[in-house]
C-alpha cells in the first residue's frame, strides 16, 4: 500500500508538471528545454514552416527556444527526447480544418537552438529560414522553400535546398551542396566538393589554403558562373559550357580547347603543378574563373 502511495504521488506530481507546462505554452509564453551533454553532441531538428537558427554556444548542453511570434502554440505539436547524447525535438503544425483567412503579414515560429561547438546535426524546415553557424562535425540540412546561411562550420556539410537564395561562409572541410532556384554564394576552404545549383548565379570562391584531395565539381544548369581561386591550387581543370563564354584569369598549362556554334566551349588545363580533376560545368551561362 505504502509503493502504491509513493507512485500515485509521483505520476500527480508528473502530470502537475507537465499541466504547468502546457499552461505557460497556451498563455503565449516560450517553449524552452535544456538538455545535458556528456561526450559529444548529436542533434536532429525539424521545423516544419517555422525558423530555424542552430549555433554554438561554448556549453556542455543543448538549449532549444520556441519563439511563437504571431502563431498559438496550441497551434503545433511538440515532440522531443534525449538519447544519451542526442537531441531529437520536432515542431510540427496541427491540421487545420475549414477555411482560414490571414491578413498582413503572418510571422511562423522561430525555432533557436544553442549547441556545443562539436555537434553532429541533421536539421530540416520545410518553409522557414535556416540558418547555422560556429559548429563542427557532421552537418546535414534540407530546405525545401527558404534562405540559407552557414557560417564557420567545420568537418562535412552537406545540403540540400529547393527554393531560396544560399550564403556558405567560412567553411572547413567538405561540401555537397544541391540547390534547384536561387542564387548561391560559397566560400571557405574545401578539401572536396560537389556543387550543384539547377537555376540561379553561383559565386564560389575557395580561400587560401585550400587543396583539393578528391575530384571536385561545379555546376550550373541555368545562370552565370563565377569560381575565384588561389593562384597556389594545384588541379587538372576541365571548363564547359553549353551556352556562353569562358574567361579565365588564372595561368594554365593548355592541355586543349574545344568551341562550336553548337556544342559549347570547353577548355583544359593544369593549375601549377595538376593533379586533382576539378570540372566546372555551366548549361546555359558563362564561366569566369578569376584569382584571389
Amino acid at each position: 500500500m505504502r509503493n502504491l502511495r509513493v507512485f500515485l504521488i509521483s505520476v500527480f506530481g508528473l502530470l502537475v508538471s507537465s499541466g504547468a507546462a502546457a499552461g505557460a505554452q497556451a498563455n503565449g509564453g516560450d517553449w524552452i528545454k535544456s538538455y545535458s551533454i556528456g561526450g559529444k553532441a548529436s542533434l536532429t531538428v525539424s521545423t516544419g514552416d517555422a525558423s530555424l537558427d542552430v549555433h554554438s554556444c561554448g556549453c556542455r548542453e543543448v538549449r532549444i527556444r520556441v519563439d511563437w511570434r504571431d502563431r498559438k502554440a496550441s497551434d503545433f505539436t511538440t515532440n522531443e527526447f534525449q538519447s544519451g547524447d542526442h537531441v531529437n525535438f520536432e515542431l510540427k503544425e496541427k491540421p487545420r480544418l475549414g477555411l482560414h483567412i490571414v491578413s498582413g503579414h503572418w510571422r511562423e515560429p522561430e525555432v533557436t537552438v544553442e549547441t556545443p561547438s562539436a555537434l553532429d546535426l541533421e536539421g530540416r524546415t520545410a518553409d522557414g529560414s535556416l540558418h547555422v553557424a560556429g559548429i563542427s562535425g557532421a552537418v546535414q540540412l534540407h530546405t525545401s522553400d527558404g534562405s540559407v546561411d552557414v557560417s564557420d562550420v567545420s568537418g562535412s556539410l552537406r545540403l540540400t535546398a529547393s527554393d531560396g537564395s544560399i550564403h556558405i561562409h567560412n567553411v572547413n572541410g567538405t561540401l555537397d551542396s544541391h540547390s534547384s532556384d536561387g542564387s548561391a554564394e560559397i566560400e571557405g576552404r574545401f578539401t572536396a566538393f560537389q556543387v550543384h545549383t539547377s537555376d540561379g548565379r553561383l559565386d564560389m570562391k575557395l580561400d587560401e589554403g585550400t587543396q583539393l584531395n578528391a575530384a571536385s565539381r561545379i555546376e550550373v544548369s541555368d545562370g552565370h558562373l563565377t569560381v575565384r581561386l588561389p593562384k597556389t591550387l594545384s588541379a587538372d581543370l576541365d571548363v564547359q559550357t553549353g551556352d556562353g563564354g569562358i574567361k579565365c584569369d588564372l595561368p594554365l598549362t593548355m592541355d586543349g580547347y574545344d568551341s562550336g556554334r553548337n556544342s559549347g566551349h570547353n577548355l583544359r588545363g593544369r593549375l601549377n603543378s595538376g593533379g586533382v580533376p576539378l570540372t566546372i560545368h555551366a548549361g546555359d551561362g558563362g564561366v569566369t574563373i578569376a584569382a584571389l
